[in-house]
């Protein structure tokens, strides 16, 4: 693969999941040299200006993460190229091999 993956986690500070995953997704990352990994607030996503980069997030949200009720589970790890393009997500609680494998998953797709 020549180009970096993006996984950007959406979270809550307040989301219990969250800071389950919190434990061992930054691990899980560091793991794969090809994978940049961020972190963004949903709140701050929702309420705040965005970049280039967050409005990319939202609107990955909207399109592929967000439930028939108009609510979102969270985490959100969102998988992107550099330029924007989508390669997947994973939402919920995972255990650290579960992670892992979601992003060899994603990686292999390229």
């Amino acid at each position: 693969m020549t180009d970096t993956l993006l996984a950007i986690k959406v979270f809550d500070e307040d989301c219990d999941i969250c800071q389950h995953m919190e434990r061992f997704d930054s691990a899980v990352f560091q793991g794969f040299p090809e994978v940049q990994y961020d972190k963004i607030n949903l709140n701050r996503l929702i309420d705040s200006e965005r970049n280039q980069i967050q409005d990319i997030v939202y609107q990955c949200l909207e399109r592929y993460a967000l439930n028939p009720d108009y609510t979102v589970d969270l985490p959100v790890y969102l998988f992107l190229t550099t330029t924007g393009e989508y390669k997947g997500h994973h939402v919920g609680s995972a255990t650290l091999s579960e992670l892992r494998d979601r992003v060899k998953t994603t990686l292999s797709v390229e």
